[in-house]
């Protein structure tokens, strides 16, 4: 059980038969086209995936992704409801079913064209930013600043999403090339951690242990990876 899975099973079952639901869940949690592995406890193709939509918007929107790194705002921190949540805590009901629908349709490429589109439409309002929590609710698509009545605006966001041009062996070609820098930034980070627990070991024979989160603290610093 993942929580974006979770979401996305409450969301489905409001229009799908609980049978269907189930299959397309293994569907979308096994087949290459759509995302698997994003619903894993240590979620490495979302932290990968945030990597290259990172690259992506700094191609695209430089300047978006200088004013985001800083004020401090990590992909992390607010793509996973985009990408593993697809959207269902994001968007209205009418503009939430187009994008499931688009999902279904074109798998893990319809989520970065859908992100593009997010940041391109948002662009001017977080130039203007100023804080990192403003810019947070921005990419939150927050009620506060994006009232659910506001059909047009999130029916723009949508249709500006269909209108995105992408090269999948570009998305590709990035995912193989974050995969291994993800990989290296890992093995740094747990050797850093097995070091320092050697250290601690060796500071008092009192060892303290807390299992219950190491799952927990685990999916954590690979979240962390993507800022880095």
């Amino acid at each position: 059980y993942h929580q974006g899975m979770g979401y996305l099973t409450g969301f489905l079952l409001i229009l799908v038969p609980p049978d269907d639901v189930c299959k397309m869940l293994h569907c979308i949690g096994r087949d290459d086209k759509y995302t698997p592995g994003y619903w894993k406890g240590q979620p490495e193709a979302f932290v990968r995936d945030a990597m290259v939509y990172l690259q992506l918007v700094r191609t695209r929107f430089p300047a978006v992704a200088a004013q985001l790194e800083k004020l401090g705002v990590a992909p992390e921190a607010y793509a996973q409801k985009w990408f593993v949540g697809l959207c269902v805590h994001v968007l209205p009901y009418g503009p939430l079913v187009k994008v499931v629908e688009a999902f279904l349709r074109d798998g893990f490429m319809y989520l970065f064209k859908l992100a593009l589109a997010i940041v391109e439409t948002l662009q001017p309002h977080l130039l203007a930013a100023t804080a990192d929590h403003i810019a947070l609710a921005l990419l939150r698509l927050d009620p506060k600043h994006f009232p659910d009545s506001d059909a047009a605006f999130f029916e723009g966001l949508v249709s500006r999403a269909d209108d995105v041009v992408l090269e999948q062996h570009l998305v590709e070609t990035l995912r193989e090339q974050q995969w291994v820098l993800l990989q290296e930034k890992q093995a740094k980070v747990r050797a850093r951690e097995a070091e320092m627990k050697q250290q601690d070991d060796s500071d008092d024979g009192i060892e303290f242990s807390d299992e219950s989160g190491d799952e927990e603290d685990e999916a954590k610093r690979l979240a962390r990876l993507a800022a880095q």
